[in-house]
């Protein structure tokens, strides 16, 4: 079932399978929710997959707004209050959504039961990069918000396979369904995510923060790391995760950075073994 909720005057487009325990599904940068497509009917209990704001199906930043790491956290946690009001629920975050689930359950520990980190860990940066990458956003503001034009499917699916080589043609499908006509170009197809998406961060998060809520995180955290990914190795991530007490990371060997898409299979076992007897 899909459907569309309103956060703070932000209309986020669902998809929601099956009954039972709720799983958010929060998915990466550029991505979208059916990303998920394949694993979530792996999973036992109800998965809700969304759109974080200006991709796929869900509204874009208005005039004068932008795409702040914690506007995504805060979209996260006014859909959870909306369809998720009665108790703690299961996070599984990929690659930047794994940054967004992870923050969210470092400040709102009460409502996670557990947390899965899809080739994802917060990225932080030394406080003195930051005025760097202020100016850069200044400058950024200023781009070109026409949507990305592709010729056909089969362009997009093309350059989808250049940047992600291991990617089975099913999956690199999946990651090209948003596209479609823009009535601003003309009708030309194009990609539906919004352009200033690939703004910089004036603010990123600093190192120092992160450490900080690290150690607020009170679920169960499962790491699945991509051997072929973008992580460093499993000693790094343990040490720099630390503060997360209760952290088990975990390498699916041979996978890609879409790990949940190239293994689904191998990715909802280890989800549900980690689960275990959860209710």
């Amino acid at each position: 079932m899909e459907r569309d909720i309103d956060v703070r005057g932000l209309s986020l487009r669902l998809r929601e399978r099956a009954a039972g325990n709720l799983c958010m599904l929060v998915h990466g940068w550029l991505d979208h929710r059916g990303s998920f497509d394949s694993l979530a009917p792996l999973l036992p209990g109800r998965t809700v997959a969304y759109d974080q704001r200006g991709h796929g199906d869900s509204s874009w930043a208005g005039a004068g707004g932008f795409y702040h790491f914690v506007d995504y956290v805060a979209d996260l946690d006014g859909l959870v209050g909306a369809i998720a009001p009665e108790g703690p629920i299961r996070l599984v975050g990929h690659s930047m959504g794994g940054a967004v689930a992870l923050f969210y359950a470092a400040l709102r520990p009460e409502r996670v039961a557990h947390l899965t980190l899809l080739d994802g860990a917060p990225i932080a940066v030394h406080a003195r990069e930051v005025p760097d990458r202020f100016a850069g956003w200044l400058d950024d503001l200023g781009m070109d918000r026409r949507r990305r034009t592709v010729s056909s499917p089969d362009e997009a699916r093309a350059r989808l396979l250049r940047n992600n080589p291991r990617l089975s043609a099913q999956a690199v499908a999946t990651l090209a369904e948003p596209i479609g006509p823009d009535p601003d170009q003309d009708g030309s197809l194009a990609w539906k995510w919004d352009p200033l998406l690939r703004a910089r961060s004036p603010l990123p998060v600093t190192e120092d923060v992160t450490q900080e809520l690290l150690g607020r995180v009170r679920a169960p955290v499962l790491l699945l790391r991509a051997e072929k990914g973008i992580l460093p190795d499993e000693g790094v991530l343990r040490d720099r995760l630390s503060r997360i007490a209760k952290l088990h990371v975990e390498t699916v060997e041979g996978a890609g950075h879409h790990l949940h898409l190239e293994r689904p299979e191998t990715v909802a076992a280890r989800i549900r073994n980690a689960w275990g007897g959860m209710q």
